[in-house]
């Protein structure tokens, strides 16, 4: 019989749905449960494209005698990251104090109150590598459980404490220096050889990229810029990048982005194929904006579903095993390309006999880059033919609200800048799809899956979807999405804002506890984005002040920063910004063809500190009343645009090479 996942909408939670375990979601049944039978709670964190969450449940979660063993002593509790990164957050700090480490999947045994007592990550079958076994890991835990519950008591409550006292106390100044220490404390780690940074595994880290392309702008550092430029040849040649279909893989395993680890993130993409845009704009190497678009192209074929929204993930594995849907044998690239064809681009693509995966097989890569360019394109075409008749890897086609966000971002700058109108129009019809269908009462709901919206909105779903609606605002002109984003982000402040001490909650709630979150990993902290956000609105807006709050976050944040600045690579970002102050670039003229060239012009540069306005006959007067910008500018016979700084204007421009020309003086 399915256990209570069988309810649930999310597709980590329903691939646990037929365990023998008796699986509870989070919620009141399972808590209360806990109490009233006096149990400690076993909880399971992962999702649905963790390779190490199939693994431990093929060895254990299908195992009848194990969950035996769970369902007689625990209340065992499954929760999907991706939909509660409250839960997950807060867990993980819990093991990671205890062991020193963390990962996913997650496994924590808490008290009936919810303190944690002990935990881990993956535990296998049979003991091996030093490693326990789950079935002693579980003996143990309710063995310290019955017999030593003081001792539980105890440990639950220091490391409760210890976490909820995890902050620093709000600095008293902002101190803009930390950027430049920032950026020397990344580029330490650089790998001169294969780009990117330490050794193995190697993750793409586009935030941390974006952020020394942003102070490569600033300083003219040439070392920033070239961690840029190799890491992305790296990826761009290597395994990391799926050569046939499009996008990027999650990471790679080893140094030289040969071997990846095969899922592929909905994120990852989003912000890589943002970044390649920008870093197209910079430096003008087609190559880039060449893979940003086969990236969103793939995005738009593969991730997208019918109401416009973009699914979460693609598994790594399949049934014939990881790497195998995307890798290659000499007979298989013969029988789609033909002889000849097939000969030229095994020596291209690196297919040999040997293999450099199981099974003789081989990843597809590149020695130089420029080398893909004597293969034309057709190829691609009967590989991804050939492809799509194999098993293939599963989809979450669950919709995030705050994913979706950085994908509308990427589509609308892509759009913007490489004059893809079919991106501007997918980035239109997922924001409408999510203010529409994933929203109640006017505020944001976190996902939407299996044809319902639901679970309330965390900062980040707020942060990272007025982000996109700035970068869609701007790429259109549109008032609609200026109009939203100044909305959500007044619903983001009242709701999230920590009004005592400056930053944002993640949560709206406090279950288990309210966490305040600023670290930028592979994705930016919701705290560092709804600072960009804020300073973005409050330039755009030029009458309600947001600084102050974006101030009051910087600070809270500063004495971490300051002690540990290369992991808060998105925050720098937006101290350099809050340092230096945006430019606001004001286009109005009576025709949206003058207009557009303007706009252009602006769009396919690159200017991080720029917020762009541009009205035309038709929208001067619904944007009028939502931005001071506009005052005394009304669109004339000839297109005009306004560099404006701290509301002090230059002179206006009348073509788009004066104006490129004065938003590039410093």
């Amino acid at each position: 019989m399915p256990n209570r996942l069988a309810k649930e909408k999310s597709p980590y939670l329903l691939q646990h749905a037929d365990n023998p375990v008796d699986w509870y979601p989070w919620g009141e049944e399972a808590l209360r449960k806990a109490k009233n039978d006096g149990k400690p709670i076993f909880l399971s964190i992962g999702y649905s494209t963790c390779h190490w969450c199939h693994v431990f449940e093929a060895e254990s979660f299908e195992d009848e005698e194990t969950a035996a063993f769970l369902n007689k002593n625990f209340i065992a509790i499954k929760v999907d990251r991706e939909e509660r990164p409250d839960i997950d957050a807060y867990y993980m700090k819990a093991v990671q104090m205890m062991t020193g480490g963390g990962g996913w999947p997650l496994s924590v045994f808490l008290s009936p109150d919810l303190k944690p007592y002990y935990g881990g990550t993956y535990f296998p079958r049979k003991p091996r590598q030093g490693m326990p076994s789950f079935m002693q890991v579980l003996e143990f835990a309710s063995r310290v459980w019955k017999e030593n519950r003081g001792q539980v008591g105890e440990t639950g409550a220091e490391i409760t404490k210890a976490i909820a006292g995890d902050a620093s106390e709000p600095a008293s100044e902002i101190v803009a220096s930390v950027v430049a220490e920032g950026a020397t404390e990344i580029v330490s780690s650089f790998d001169e050889r294969h780009g990117g940074f330490g050794t193995a595994p190697k993750f793409p880290l586009p935030v941390t990229l974006a952020f020394l392309l942003r102070y490569h702008y600033k300083s003219r550092n040439e070392l920033a810029l070239r961690c840029v430029t190799k890491t992305l040849d790296g990826m761009i040649a290597g395994g990391i990048r799926d050569h046939v279909g499009g996008g990027f893989h999650r990471y790679s395993t080893d140094r030289v982005w040969l071997v990846p680890h095969f899922e592929k993130m909905l994120y990852d993409n989003a912000l890589l194929s943002k970044l390649l845009v920008e870093a197209f704009q910079v430096t003008g190497r087609e190559e880039y904006a060449a893979v940003a678009a086969e990236t969103l192209d793939w995005v738009l074929a593969e991730m997208r579903a019918d109401n416009g929204g973009f699914y979460s993930a693609q598994d790594a594995d399949t049934v014939e095993g990881e790497g195998t849907y995307y890798s290659w044998t000499p007979g298989e690239v013969e029988a789609a390309l033909g002889q000849g064809e097939a000969e030229r681009f095994m020596t291209t693509y690196g297919v040999t006999q040997n293999g450099n995966l199981e099974g003789g097989r081989s990843i597809l890569h590149l020695g130089e880059p420029a080398s893909a360019r004597t293969m034309g394109s057709g190829w691609r075409a009967k590989l991804y033919a050939a492809r799509r008749a194999r098993p293939r890897p599963q989809t979450d086609t669950k919709e995030m609200t705050s994913w979706n966000g950085l994908c509308i971002s990427a589509l609308a700058t892509a759009g913007a800048a490489l004059d893809r109108r079919d991106y501007v129009d997918a980035a239109r019809a997922a924001s409408r799809f999510f203010l529409d269908r994933v929203s109640a009462g006017g505020r944001l709901l976190r996902r939407f899956a299996g044809g319902e919206a639901g679970l309330d909105g965390t900062l980040e779903d707020y942060a990272f979807f007025v982000q996109g609606l700035l970068d869609l605002f701007e790429a259109t002109g549109e008032p609609v999405w200026l109009g939203e984003a100044t909305r959500l982000v007044g619903a983001m402040v009242d709701e999230f804002e920590d009004s005592v001490r400056g930053g944002m909650f993640l949560t709206v709630g406090a279950e288990p506890a309210r966490l305040v979150e600023v670290y930028d990993g592979p994705t930016p902290s919701g705290n560092s984005v709804a600072v960009m956000d804020l300073l973005r609105i409050d330039a755009l807006a030029g009458g309600e002040s947001r600084r102050e709050t974006a101030e009051r976050a910087v600070k809270r944040f500063m004495t971490e920063v300051q002690r540990n600045p290369s992991s808060h690579a998105n925050l720098l970002a937006g101290i350099d910004l809050l340092s230096g102050g945006c430019k606001e670039v004001v286009i109005t003229g009576k025709t949206s063809s003058a207009v557009e060239k303007m706009r252009s012009a602006v769009s396919t540069t690159y200017h991080p500190d720029a917020v762009v306005l541009a009205a035309t006959r038709e929208t001067y007067e619904e944007l009028l009343p939502m931005t001071g910008l506009l005052k005394d500018r009304p669109p004339q016979a000839k297109a005009r645009a306004y560099v404006c700084r701290n509301f002090s204007c230059k002179l206006p421009s009348s073509t788009p090479e004066e104006l490129l020309a004065r938003l590039g003086e410093r």
